[in-house]
């Protein structure tokens, strides 16, 4: 199937106004995200075909003039013709920040929280896209996790990149309100945008990044069941510095706000600053031996599965946010330049594939550990997902941060083995401690296991 000169090759994701559809450039073959307009009946209803079309291609001049390392770039535009609709063409990845917390369209549910570390680094890089748009009087009035895509960045760090422009406004821009037209997502969009869209300023896109970082660091949304915004009583290791930061960014009243992305991001640093001098002095007193183990002997599932996700939480023994039940450790010591775990009996590379691959790309690299006899070994494979969690260390969760990976944490998105179907392969993210699937064009780690 083509639209236009692309082929497509899956659809990723539908809304009122169109699909994306995973598609690959001619002659190159590079994987592109293809958004084309094919409105829901209802919408189509509600605004008109002429009214959408234009929306539409609005979307794609407000994405194209735009060059920002934190808002994803589109490379083609095409108006529509008498066979083909209206289409864009952006940078294609694989995870979102939705995805990596595990949200769901159960958005009350809870979800995974990333640590703070993490949650402050994605949402300044989010603040930056903003300040960008905000500087071009655009307001994105539509900022959550799924709209913010994640690439890989230099070594191995994830760089947030926002999505989504449809219903973004334009300085002085004079938009007609159509009836039965919610502007916004549950739970993310501010008051003031609820009651009346267009009057939403720069500040309500500043609202919704708080209600994400409060998501990031608890795994739960603000105000829900009666919590409000003091995340210390959420969060055991955040004070009353983060009160007043929350209080301030989640304000009912947008008077009461931070006025602008700069300052948003300059009480971050702030924070940022103050959590890294108490991570110091915790960690300063952390006992590593309180860690606990795996049970020596214990044989690991060495031979690849395929799996579905309907059967795979219990298959590999993940809870209904795809972690293992109980974090553990491995009798982890480094020996000639590779990592020996004593208590699975298994030896890993420390590092791994010195780039993010694609599947292909990982079996290459296990392939050229074993011509190079790396560690004396040629018996290099790529782990199963029973193999791959035991690398996880749990630093995520309250209280376990001081606890540091013998491996590069700079690789911590890994290839696994084990099949999901026919073009898609698990993985697991040591650093988050869960297990994913991913299409085998996605780029991830591969991390090399014998024994």
């Amino acid at each position: 199937m083509h639209i236009g000169k692309y082929e497509i090759r899956g659809l990723l994701g539908r809304g009122g106004m169109g699909a994306v559809y995973k598609a690959a450039m001619p002659v190159t073959g590079r994987m592109v995200a293809l958004k084309v307009c094919r409105p829901t009946e209802i919408l189509e209803d509600i605004m008109g075909k002429e009214s959408i079309r234009t929306a539409f291609l609005r979307e794609a001049v407000t994405m194209a003039r735009i060059r920002h390392p934190h808002v994803t770039s589109v490379f083609d535009v095409f108006e529509g013709g008498a066979d083909v609709p209206p289409y864009f063409v952006m940078e294609y990845y694989c995870n979102n920040l939705g995805l990596l917390m595990g949200e769901t369209y159960e958005v009350e549910a809870p979800s995974r929280r990333m640590g703070v570390e993490a949650s402050l680094s994605a949402a300044r890089q989010i603040l930056l896209g903003l300040d960008r748009l905000h500087y071009a009087g655009i307001v994105h009035r539509d900022v959550k996790p799924f709209n913010v895509m994640l690439a890989e960045g230099l070594r191995g760090r994830s760089e947030a990149k926002l999505i989504d422009f449809g219903l973004s406004k334009l300085r002085g821009e004079s938009v007609t309100r159509h009836k039965g037209m919610v502007v916004g997502s549950p739970y993310y969009t501010a008051p003031e945008q609820e009651a009346d869209p267009e009057a939403a300023d720069a500040r309500a896109d500043l609202f919704s990044v708080g209600v994400t970082l409060f998501r990031m660091l608890t795994g739960l949304l603000p105000n829900e069941g009666g919590r409000g915004t003091v995340i210390s009583h959420v969060h055991p290791d955040l004070d009353p510095l983060w009160d007043d930061f929350f209080a301030r960014a989640l304000a009912h009243d947008r008077i009461d706000r931070f006025p602008d992305a700069g300052s948003m991001i300059a009480e971050l640093d702030g924070l940022a600053s103050a959590w890294a001098e108490k991570r110091d002095e915790v960690c300063s007193y952390f006992d590593p031996d309180s860690v606990p183990r795996h049970k020596r002997g214990e044989r690991l599932r060495a031979e690849p599965i395929k799996v579905g996700v309907r059967g795979a939480r219990e298959r590999f023994g993940l809870d209904e946010l795809w972690r293992p039940d109980t974090y553990g450790c491995g009798c982890f010591e480094e020996v000639n330049g590779i990592i020996e775990d004593a208590g699975a009996g298994l030896v890993w590379e420390r590092s791994g594939s010195r780039y993010p691959v694609d599947y292909e790309g990982a079996k290459t690299h296990v392939q050229r550990l074993n011509d190079e006899a790396f560690g004396g070994r040629t018996d290099w494979r790529l782990p199963t997902v029973d193999e791959l969690v035991t690398l996880f260390t749990g630093s995520t969760e309250p209280g376990e941060f001081c606890q540091v990976t013998v491996f590069d944490s700079d690789r911590s998105r890994l290839w696994s083995a084990d099949r999901k179907s026919f073009t898609a392969n698990w993985f697991a993210d040591a650093r988050m401690g869960f297990v994913g699937h991913a299409d085998r064009t996605c780029l991830l780690h591969a991390r090399g296991v014998a024994g």
